[in-house]
């Protein structure tokens, strides 16, 4: 999966042409959204780097249950507004552990990427992996500072490790096919997409993109 490609849109256009782009697609303002859904759910700040393993806890064991539920009521959602209420949700418990030294990190990344500073963004959401490399989201936000600053292979890379994590993740699952497609892996964006499509039906522009990637994997029908 690890690619040293850079988007030709990085190449052509020095001055964040790509970056807009990207921004276009997974917009900052929705990073801050997902800040302030963290805030509700601070937990006490941790002293050091947490034990890599632990026993899971009933509370995990319920959030990821809670997950399970919302996950399979968004691919049976019926229309646009029903699934945008349970994304809400979804997001809601992908950030419930983060903790308040965690989202100070995550808060300053998303500034640098307001200020098109992904490479700073990087590695502040790297920091905030320190803290909580167990966290999907964490990996996810990372891939996207990645992707915005060229990095395609970086992005890819974490995307593989946030999948591990939450395999259900239908924004993990939609940067992959941005990752993918600006590595030039029209077939991989393809598959990426397809997954997106199964857990998030109503997502707009869906079935268009599609298309558009099923024309740039195979060219078209004869």
């Amino acid at each position: 999966m690890h690619r040293k490609t850079r988007p030709l849109a990085l190449e052509t256009d020095p001055k964040g042409g790509f970056f807009r782009c990207m921004n276009r697609i997974f917009p900052i303002a929705a990073l801050a959204l997902l800040l302030a859904a963290t805030a509700a759910q601070a937990e006490p700040a941790a002293t050091g780097v947490a034990p890599a393993a632990k026993p899971t806890s009933p509370q995990k064991l319920s959030t990821e249950t809670r997950k399970a539920g919302l996950v399979a009521q968004l691919a049976a959602s019926k229309n646009p507004t029903e699934a945008a209420l349970i994304r809400g949700q979804l997001e809601e418990l992908r950030t419930q552990s983060i903790r308040p030294a965690t989202r100070l990190l995550m808060r300053r990344a998303a500034r640098e990427l307001s200020s098109e500073k992904p490479g700073e963004a990087v590695e502040d959401f790297g920091a905030a992996l320190s803290l909580q490399n167990d966290v999907a989201v964490l990996w996810r936000l990372r891939a996207q500072a990645r992707l915005m600053g060229g990095d395609t292979s970086g992005a890819i890379s974490d995307l593989g490790v946030a999948l591990q994590h939450d395999g259900n993740d239908a924004v993990s699952w939609q940067l992959l096919t941005a990752a993918e497609d600006a590595a030039g892996d029209g077939q991989a964006a393809l598959k990426a997409w397809q997954r997106v499509m199964e857990l998030d039906p109503q997502l707009p522009g869906a079935a268009r993109k599609f298309e558009k990637l099923q024309l740039k994997a195979f060219g078209r029908p004869t």
